[in-house]
């Protein structure tokens, strides 16, 4: 899998968001100005947002140095996950000249984005597939073993042998559950 371009914005997730605001950016700048200039720090506390943050360092360096380091350190009682950011932040394109001021942002969910920077295949998509190629290859031993259990008795000659019933794929039609529920062996208190 492609990893994510360095930039000069990091991402970090699993914050507490029990924290204030205020004092968790309080936090991230103290740990974060070690490894260079901090430009802007983002921490919202919309339900879509909140246990997040972006952190916008002066050059990509720093943000590495940072990403690095604090990976896996713990604040708040939780182990941040920290990685690049998907795109440059505003801040920074302002900065650098790539802004364009008559252009609205175009908002694009991480899927997309990670689509547009190359990043390969979502990882639910990749294990449905790999779940569907395991039920098919274990269906295809079952129906095997079967087949094989079936030429073993015919080669006994011990009797003729019961028609096999086929399962509902290789007939094309399903047989359809009884609908009664036959229960024995209730205790006397049982109505």
């Amino acid at each position: 899998m492609a990893s994510i371009p360095p930039n000069q914005t990091i991402y970090i997730r699993n914050l507490n968001d029990k924290i204030p605001k205020d004092v968790l950016k309080q936090a991230l700048y103290g740990l974060c100005i070690a490894y260079g200039q901090v430009l802007d720090i983002v921490a919202l506390k919309t339900m879509k947002m909140r246990g997040q943050a972006f952190i916008v360092f002066g050059d990509i360096t720093a943000a590495t140095a940072a990403l690095r380091q604090l990976n896996g350190r713990k604040i708040f009682t939780r182990p941040m996950q920290i990685e690049y950011a998907l795109s440059k932040s505003t801040l920074v394109a302002q900065n650098d000249g790539t802004y364009r001021f008559d252009q609205p942002h175009q908002h694009m969910s991480a899927k997309q984005r990670k689509q547009q920077l190359g990043i390969i295949g979502d990882a639910r998509e990749k294990r449905r597939q790999s779940n569907a190629d395991d039920e098919h290859a274990a269906k295809r031993r079952t129906t095997e073993a079967q087949d094989r259990i079936a030429e073993e008795s015919s080669d006994d000659d011990i009797g003729p042998a019961a028609p096999r019933k086929q399962s509902p794929s290789k007939t094309g039609t399903a047989e359809r559950p009884s609908s009664t529920l036959f229960v024995t062996n209730l205790p006397d208190t049982v109505s």
